[in-house]
Order: C-alpha cells, then structure tokens, then sequence
C-alpha cells in the first residue's frame, strides 16, 4: 500500500474526467464518454470527477493546484481509498496480467481492457470496390482475426482461445490516451501487458534481440541513401542515450514508405513507435524493414507521457494551428495529414506553410482544407509558431 501522500510509483499517466461521474456505473459507458487528461491538464473543477482509466476509482491530483508539491515532487494522480478493487495500477510494474478463467479473460475483452493481437499489419489495406462508387472512407486498420490460443491463465499455463485483432501501430498512437492502459497480448507473447509497460525506449537497448518488441525513440534527425528513387533506405537516427557497446540507433525504411507515415524533416524532435526485432547497424543498432503497419508517428500532444522529464505541458502544437488554418479538426489533421514543409524565398523569407495530405485522403475532408492548391496539397500562409506559448 502506498503511504499517505506519496505517489503509486507515478503509472497513472491519465485521468479520466466525466462530469457527474459516480463509482459503480457501466465501466464500457465511463471510459467511452470521458475525456484523458493529464496532470498538467488538470483544472479544480475537475475534483470529485476523475477516475481511473483500469478500474474506475475516483482519483484525486496532488498537488490540487501547481506543478510540485511542497517537497518539489511533480504532480501526480493517485486513487482515492473509499473503494479498493484490484487494478493494475494499483501496484508496482509488473511482468504481466494473469487470468483465473477462460470467462474472466473474455470478459476484459469485452470491457475495451484487453487486446489480443494477431499480427500487424504489413501490407496497406486495399480500399473497397463500390459499384459505381469511389470510396472515400478511413483506411481500415483494425479488423477481426480468428480465434487464437493464449496462455494467459494464471495457474497451470493451460491455452485458451480468445478473439483476436489484426491491427497497427498507428492505430495505437492514434488513441493513445484510450490504449495506454489496455493490456495488449503481442504476437508470441507469454502474457499480456499493459501498453504503458510493453513499450521500451530505444535508449534502454543494448543489445540484438530476434524477437519483435513495441519500441519508441524520438527522431534526431533523417539523411537518405541516394536521392530521386523512393525505394532508396531512408535512416532515420534516434535519441540513443546509452553508454553501452552501441554508438547510435535507427529505423531504417524506403524513402517512400517514412514520407507514407509522415516521418520527413518536419518530423525532427517527435516521437516514432516501431514494432520489429533489433538487428546490427555498421557500429550502431537499427529496426528496419518494417511492414507498413509495424510503425508510426506518435502525436506530439502525448510526448510528456513518453519523456516527462523534458516535455513542456502541452498547449498548441504544430498539429493544430495546421488544423485551425486549415478549416480541420486536429483529429482529422492526425489522421490524413502526411507532411508539412515551409515555403522560403530565395531570399529566405517565409512565405508560406504547405500542407501534403495522404492520396487517400477522402474528397469528403479535403472539400473543406482552406488553402487548397491540388488534389492533396494546401498552402495555408504563415503560421506564427510562437502563437501557443
């Protein structure tokens, strides 16, 4: 049990907020009509209304109002003690969730807090064929596999059948604040883990592992391996804070397929999330050949989540003065957006921010892009980056 103010080893990243929240309700119902919030997002009439996103406590913020409390410890969310049910959260990191039963483990499926992952995708979902039709709807990323053998009872190890997902990385990073705290049963895996503790840094790397892993590093910078020939290798160096027998790591992809997930120049400084084995890179470490569902952007709102040592509470990113300049919500800015680049003179003069958007982006959203100057480009003017601080 925790003491008396201090924090349950800080896991809870995100509340949940719902006004007129009360313990006991649909838990399916709670989480799908709140909103994640961090502690830096937090506001006083917020107390009394935020609860757990694993088992649906109350929690409370201390301090109530500030970023340190009086002995310079950063905030932190932390449950309430009037209802103590099991809860992941509750306690130190752990190897992974157990289940008593076959019904108890399809039961966490239903609730949203369990996630067996079949595969990821590696090849891009081909749109549907509509009789005179063209389609213009979202890229499938998630979809049903068939039922697989999990070890995941807590006593003799015996296999049961669950449902299963094929689904993306990108799926994800897209929800992240709804998935943090699902446990996901990866392929291969021995048992399932919360995703808040089945992601590495790549920096905690130091050696080769043949096995695929959910990794996460913050892009340093790119140089590309030839120039005019999309299928060229892209490297993509990371943040390698390590003092071990490796100098550097990197995610190395075709040229084509790091713009596809909008990892370009634009992308230096934000987070990129990698499922795939570590293989040997010159003097370095390197994921490469990943399939077109094993990696993705993370949005620049949860970078506090993955490195809060040295994010900045999060207010207006790039994402959304695109979103606002554009006549788009940020979601729809995360989802079809594929780069951004600055438009410069000659002379060096900004003039402009141009907008590439995915060619399957659906006409349905780019009717609406302000700025619109092709099929999937927009010149949205200047953006005055320093308007969110």
């Amino acid at each position: 049990m925790a003491a008396p103010g201090k924090p349950e080893s800080n896991r809870i990243k995100f509340a949940y907020y719902l006004a007129g929240w009360a313990y006991g309700g649909d838990k399916v119902a709670l989480r799908a009509a709140a909103k994640s919030v961090l502690t830096s997002e937090y506001q006083k009439e917020m107390k009394g209304h935020i609860f757990c996103p694993e088992c649906c406590v109350g929690l409370f913020r201390s301090p109530e109002d500030g970023d340190k409390d009086a002995n310079g410890r950063a905030a932190y969310f932390a449950h309430s003690r009037t209802h103590r049910p099991p809860c992941g959260l509750r306690v130190k990191k752990r190897d992974g969730q157990r289940f008593t039963t076959e019904e108890e483990a399809k039961q966490a499926i239903d609730d949203e807090l369990l996630v067996v992952v079949k595969s990821f995708m590696k090849e891009k979902p081909v749109a549907p064929v509509l009789p005179g039709q063209i389609y213009d709807g979202p890229v499938v990323e998630d979809i049903d596999g068939e039922p697989t053998d999990v070890p995941i009872k807590r006593h003799n190890g015996e296999q049961i059948k669950l449902p299963s997902r094929i689904t993306t990385v990108r799926g994800l990073c897209r929800s992240f604040d709804k998935n943090y705290y699902k446990y996901y049963f990866l392929p291969d895996a021995q048992y399932p883990q919360l995703l808040s503790d089945a992601l590495m840094d790549v920096s905690n790397v130091r050696e080769l592992n043949e096995k695929s892993k959910l990794y996460f590093g913050r892009i340093k910078r790119i140089f590309k391996m030839g120039d005019g020939n999309p299928w060229n290798i892209q490297m993509t160096r990371l943040q390698y804070e390590n003092d071990g027998d490796y100098q550097d790591f990197t995610l190395k992809m075709s040229i084509r397929d790091s713009k596809e997930h909008g990892i370009t120049d634009a992308s230096i400084g934000r987070i990129v999330m990698m499922y795939g084995p570590i293989s040997k890179n010159g003097s370095g470490l390197a994921i490469s050949d990943l399939g077109w569902g094993e990696f993705a952007l993370l949005p620049a709102k949860y970078d506090q989540v993955l490195f809060p040592e040295n994010a900045e509470p999060y207010q207006e990113t790039l994402e959304e003065l695109l979103a606002d300049a554009t006549g788009l919500t940020l979601e729809e800015i995360e989802e079809w957006m594929l780069d951004e680049e600055q438009e410069i003179t000659d002379d060096g003069v900004l003039v402009g921010h141009i907008v590439n958007f995915r060619d399957d982006t659906p006409e349905r959203v780019m009717s609406r892009v302000s700025g619109r100057t092709g099929e999937y480009t927009a010149n949205v003017g200047i953006i005055d980056l320093d308007e969110g601080e």
